[in-house]
């Protein structure tokens, strides 16, 4: 991703910006996500489990979207296999009073245009279950359904994956 991105709808702006990892805003957007995700499943993922290095460019990225200056949403793509040119998606979040409004659509469309820049073959990720939202999103932007690429993470959690063959299209213009 080598600009920000930003999509326009009526009186609102949504840009991308990438940011560190470790970022004071990451980290903000990231304590919500923890602490939302604790209150649905009852834990987190361990500490340390993320280093800011794995979002580092050529190796990943992390991005933040901005409504109005204001941090909405992140996700983050990092390298899971060179020799395979396979990167997973992770931390996709969007603070509740901006979901249904084609904000994480745009956050995953930044991090696979990035992909794509970057020689990216092949996306993975993994969702709860529960999260009926993300996994209509993830349908519908053209992954599908793999098996458990991760040893221990629990049963309810579902794998993806989508090849990059082509530059992915970009988020609509007006839905954020």
């Amino acid at each position: 991703m080598k600009h920000a991105r930003q999509v326009t709808e009526a009186s609102r702006t949504t840009t991308l910006i990438p940011h560190r990892f470790d970022h004071p805003v990451s980290v903000q957007l990231m304590a919500e996500y923890a602490k939302e995700r604790r209150s649905m499943v009852g834990f987190d993922d361990p500490p340390n489990l993320d280093r800011p290095a794995q979002y580092e460019p050529h190796q990943g990225l992390f991005i933040v979207a901005y409504t109005a200056g204001e941090p909405v949403a992140c996700g983050g793509l990092r390298t899971s296999s060179l020799t395979e040119r396979t990167a997973e998606i992770r931390k996709m979040f969007v603070v509740p009073n901006h979901r249904k409004r084609g904000v994480a659509r745009l956050v995953l469309s930044g991090l696979e245009r990035f992909a794509f820049e970057h020689g990216v073959a092949r996306i993975i990720l993994e969702t709860g279950s529960y999260n009926q939202a993300a996994m209509r999103l993830y349908a519908s932007a053209g992954y599908t359904p793999i098996p458990p690429y991760v040893p221990g993470r629990p049963d309810f959690n579902r794998a993806f994956a989508k090849p990059l063959k082509s530059e992915p299209v970009p988020a609509p213009t007006g839905t954020c």
